[in-house]
Parts: C-alpha cells; structure tokens; sequence
C-alpha cells in the first residue's frame, strides 16, 4: 500500500490545544504525546488536510468529490455518513530529535519546547478588564512529520496531495493572530506492509 510522507516545517510559535489546563498557571497546555513532547494530533492533521484539498476543489485544482471520497462526508437527511478512505497518523518530530528528547539527556532541552504567552482584553483607557487574563501555552518552531495511507489498499496520489499542502498556511489555536504559520510538503512514503 502506498503511504504520503508529510513534512509540517512550523515557523512560528504555535499552540494545538490538549483541552486541559495546569490550575492557576496555564488556562491551555499544548497537546502532547507520551513522552511529553509536542505533536499535532491526527484528526488535526486530517481536519487541515481536509481543509486544503476541499480549497483545491472548490478552486477546479481537484476532481469534484475528491474530498468526499478520500475524507468522508457527513450525513445529511437523505444519506447516512460516508467513511473516508485514508489513515492519519499523529504529525511528531523526526525520529532523532524524538529519541534524544524523550531520553533523561535531553531533559533541560525538553522544557525549553514550550513558552507561556499572557493577553488581556482593554477597555477604552488602556486598562486591563476584570477577569479577561488568560495565560496559554505554546510551542516553539519545530519540523513535524508524518504519514498518510490508504485504509483500502489503493494508491493515493501524490500530486494531489503536493497540491492540498501548498495551501495549508497555519495550524492550531489563533492563527489568524499570527501563531501556527507554516509549511506542509508532500512526498512520496513508499510502500506499508499491509
């Protein structure tokens, strides 16, 4: 089965939400894996890549439906929810990176991943509102991979997928207030052993 190997080359501090907090320290925390490193999760990335290729679509890059097909489409009043036919992986640093990292070496660089970022609401005279202080955690610029295959054993096309990456431009929590830029890059995965 043919895999799509993506590269997330992430250029700003960027933040995708665990939904948990730390008490009075951090109202948001940055998603996680096991070994507490940063990663985007794989519904997030099927959620943008969605995103991109449905932007191909709509822009005649893509077949009608292409999206359909390969992310499934939801049911409506005459049609019952149609599975997609692509399995997302997690987006985590290089294996390399990864290893030392989770290792007790790479501990001190470890917490050096993450920075707090503090933002009030003003009112009209400069001064901080009652009770808008909210504190979030974010992650610094790293390069996340991934991989992409087909659940039905078809291959999937690469070029499709070179497409739907150039449109990608930010991931996570507010983007559109500068945090998440990025870079995708598709290439080919080779064959998984099915």
């Amino acid at each position: 089965m043919k895999s799509i190997l993506i590269e997330i080359q992430i250029l700003s501090f960027w933040h995708a939400g665990s939904g948990i907090g730390r008490g009075s320290d951090l109202d948001a925390m940055v998603y996680r894996d096991v070994t507490g490193l940063p990663c985007l999760p794989g519904r997030t990335v099927k959620g943008i890549l969605r995103e991109g290729f449905q932007v191909c679509e709509d822009a005649g890059m893509l077949s009608s439906g292409k999206t359909a097909e390969l992310f499934g489409s939801p049911a409506t009043k005459e049609r019952d929810s149609a599975p997609g036919s692509l399995r997302f992986n997690d987006a985590q640093l290089p294996e390399p990176d990864r290893s030392y990292l989770a290792s007790s070496e790479g501990a001190l660089l470890r917490q050096s991943l993450y920075s707090s970022f503090a933002s009030t609401s003003l009112d009209e005279n400069g001064l901080a509102k009652d009770y808008t202080l909210r504190t979030i955690e974010l992650a610094v610029p790293v390069t996340l991979v991934t991989s992409v295959s087909s659940m039905t054993g078809s291959d999937v096309c690469l070029e499709d997928f070179i497409k739907a990456c150039s449109v990608v431009r930010g991931i996570g929590g507010h983007r559109t207030r500068g945090l998440g830029r990025c870079r995708w890059t598709a290439k080919d995965g080779g064959e998984l052993g099915v």
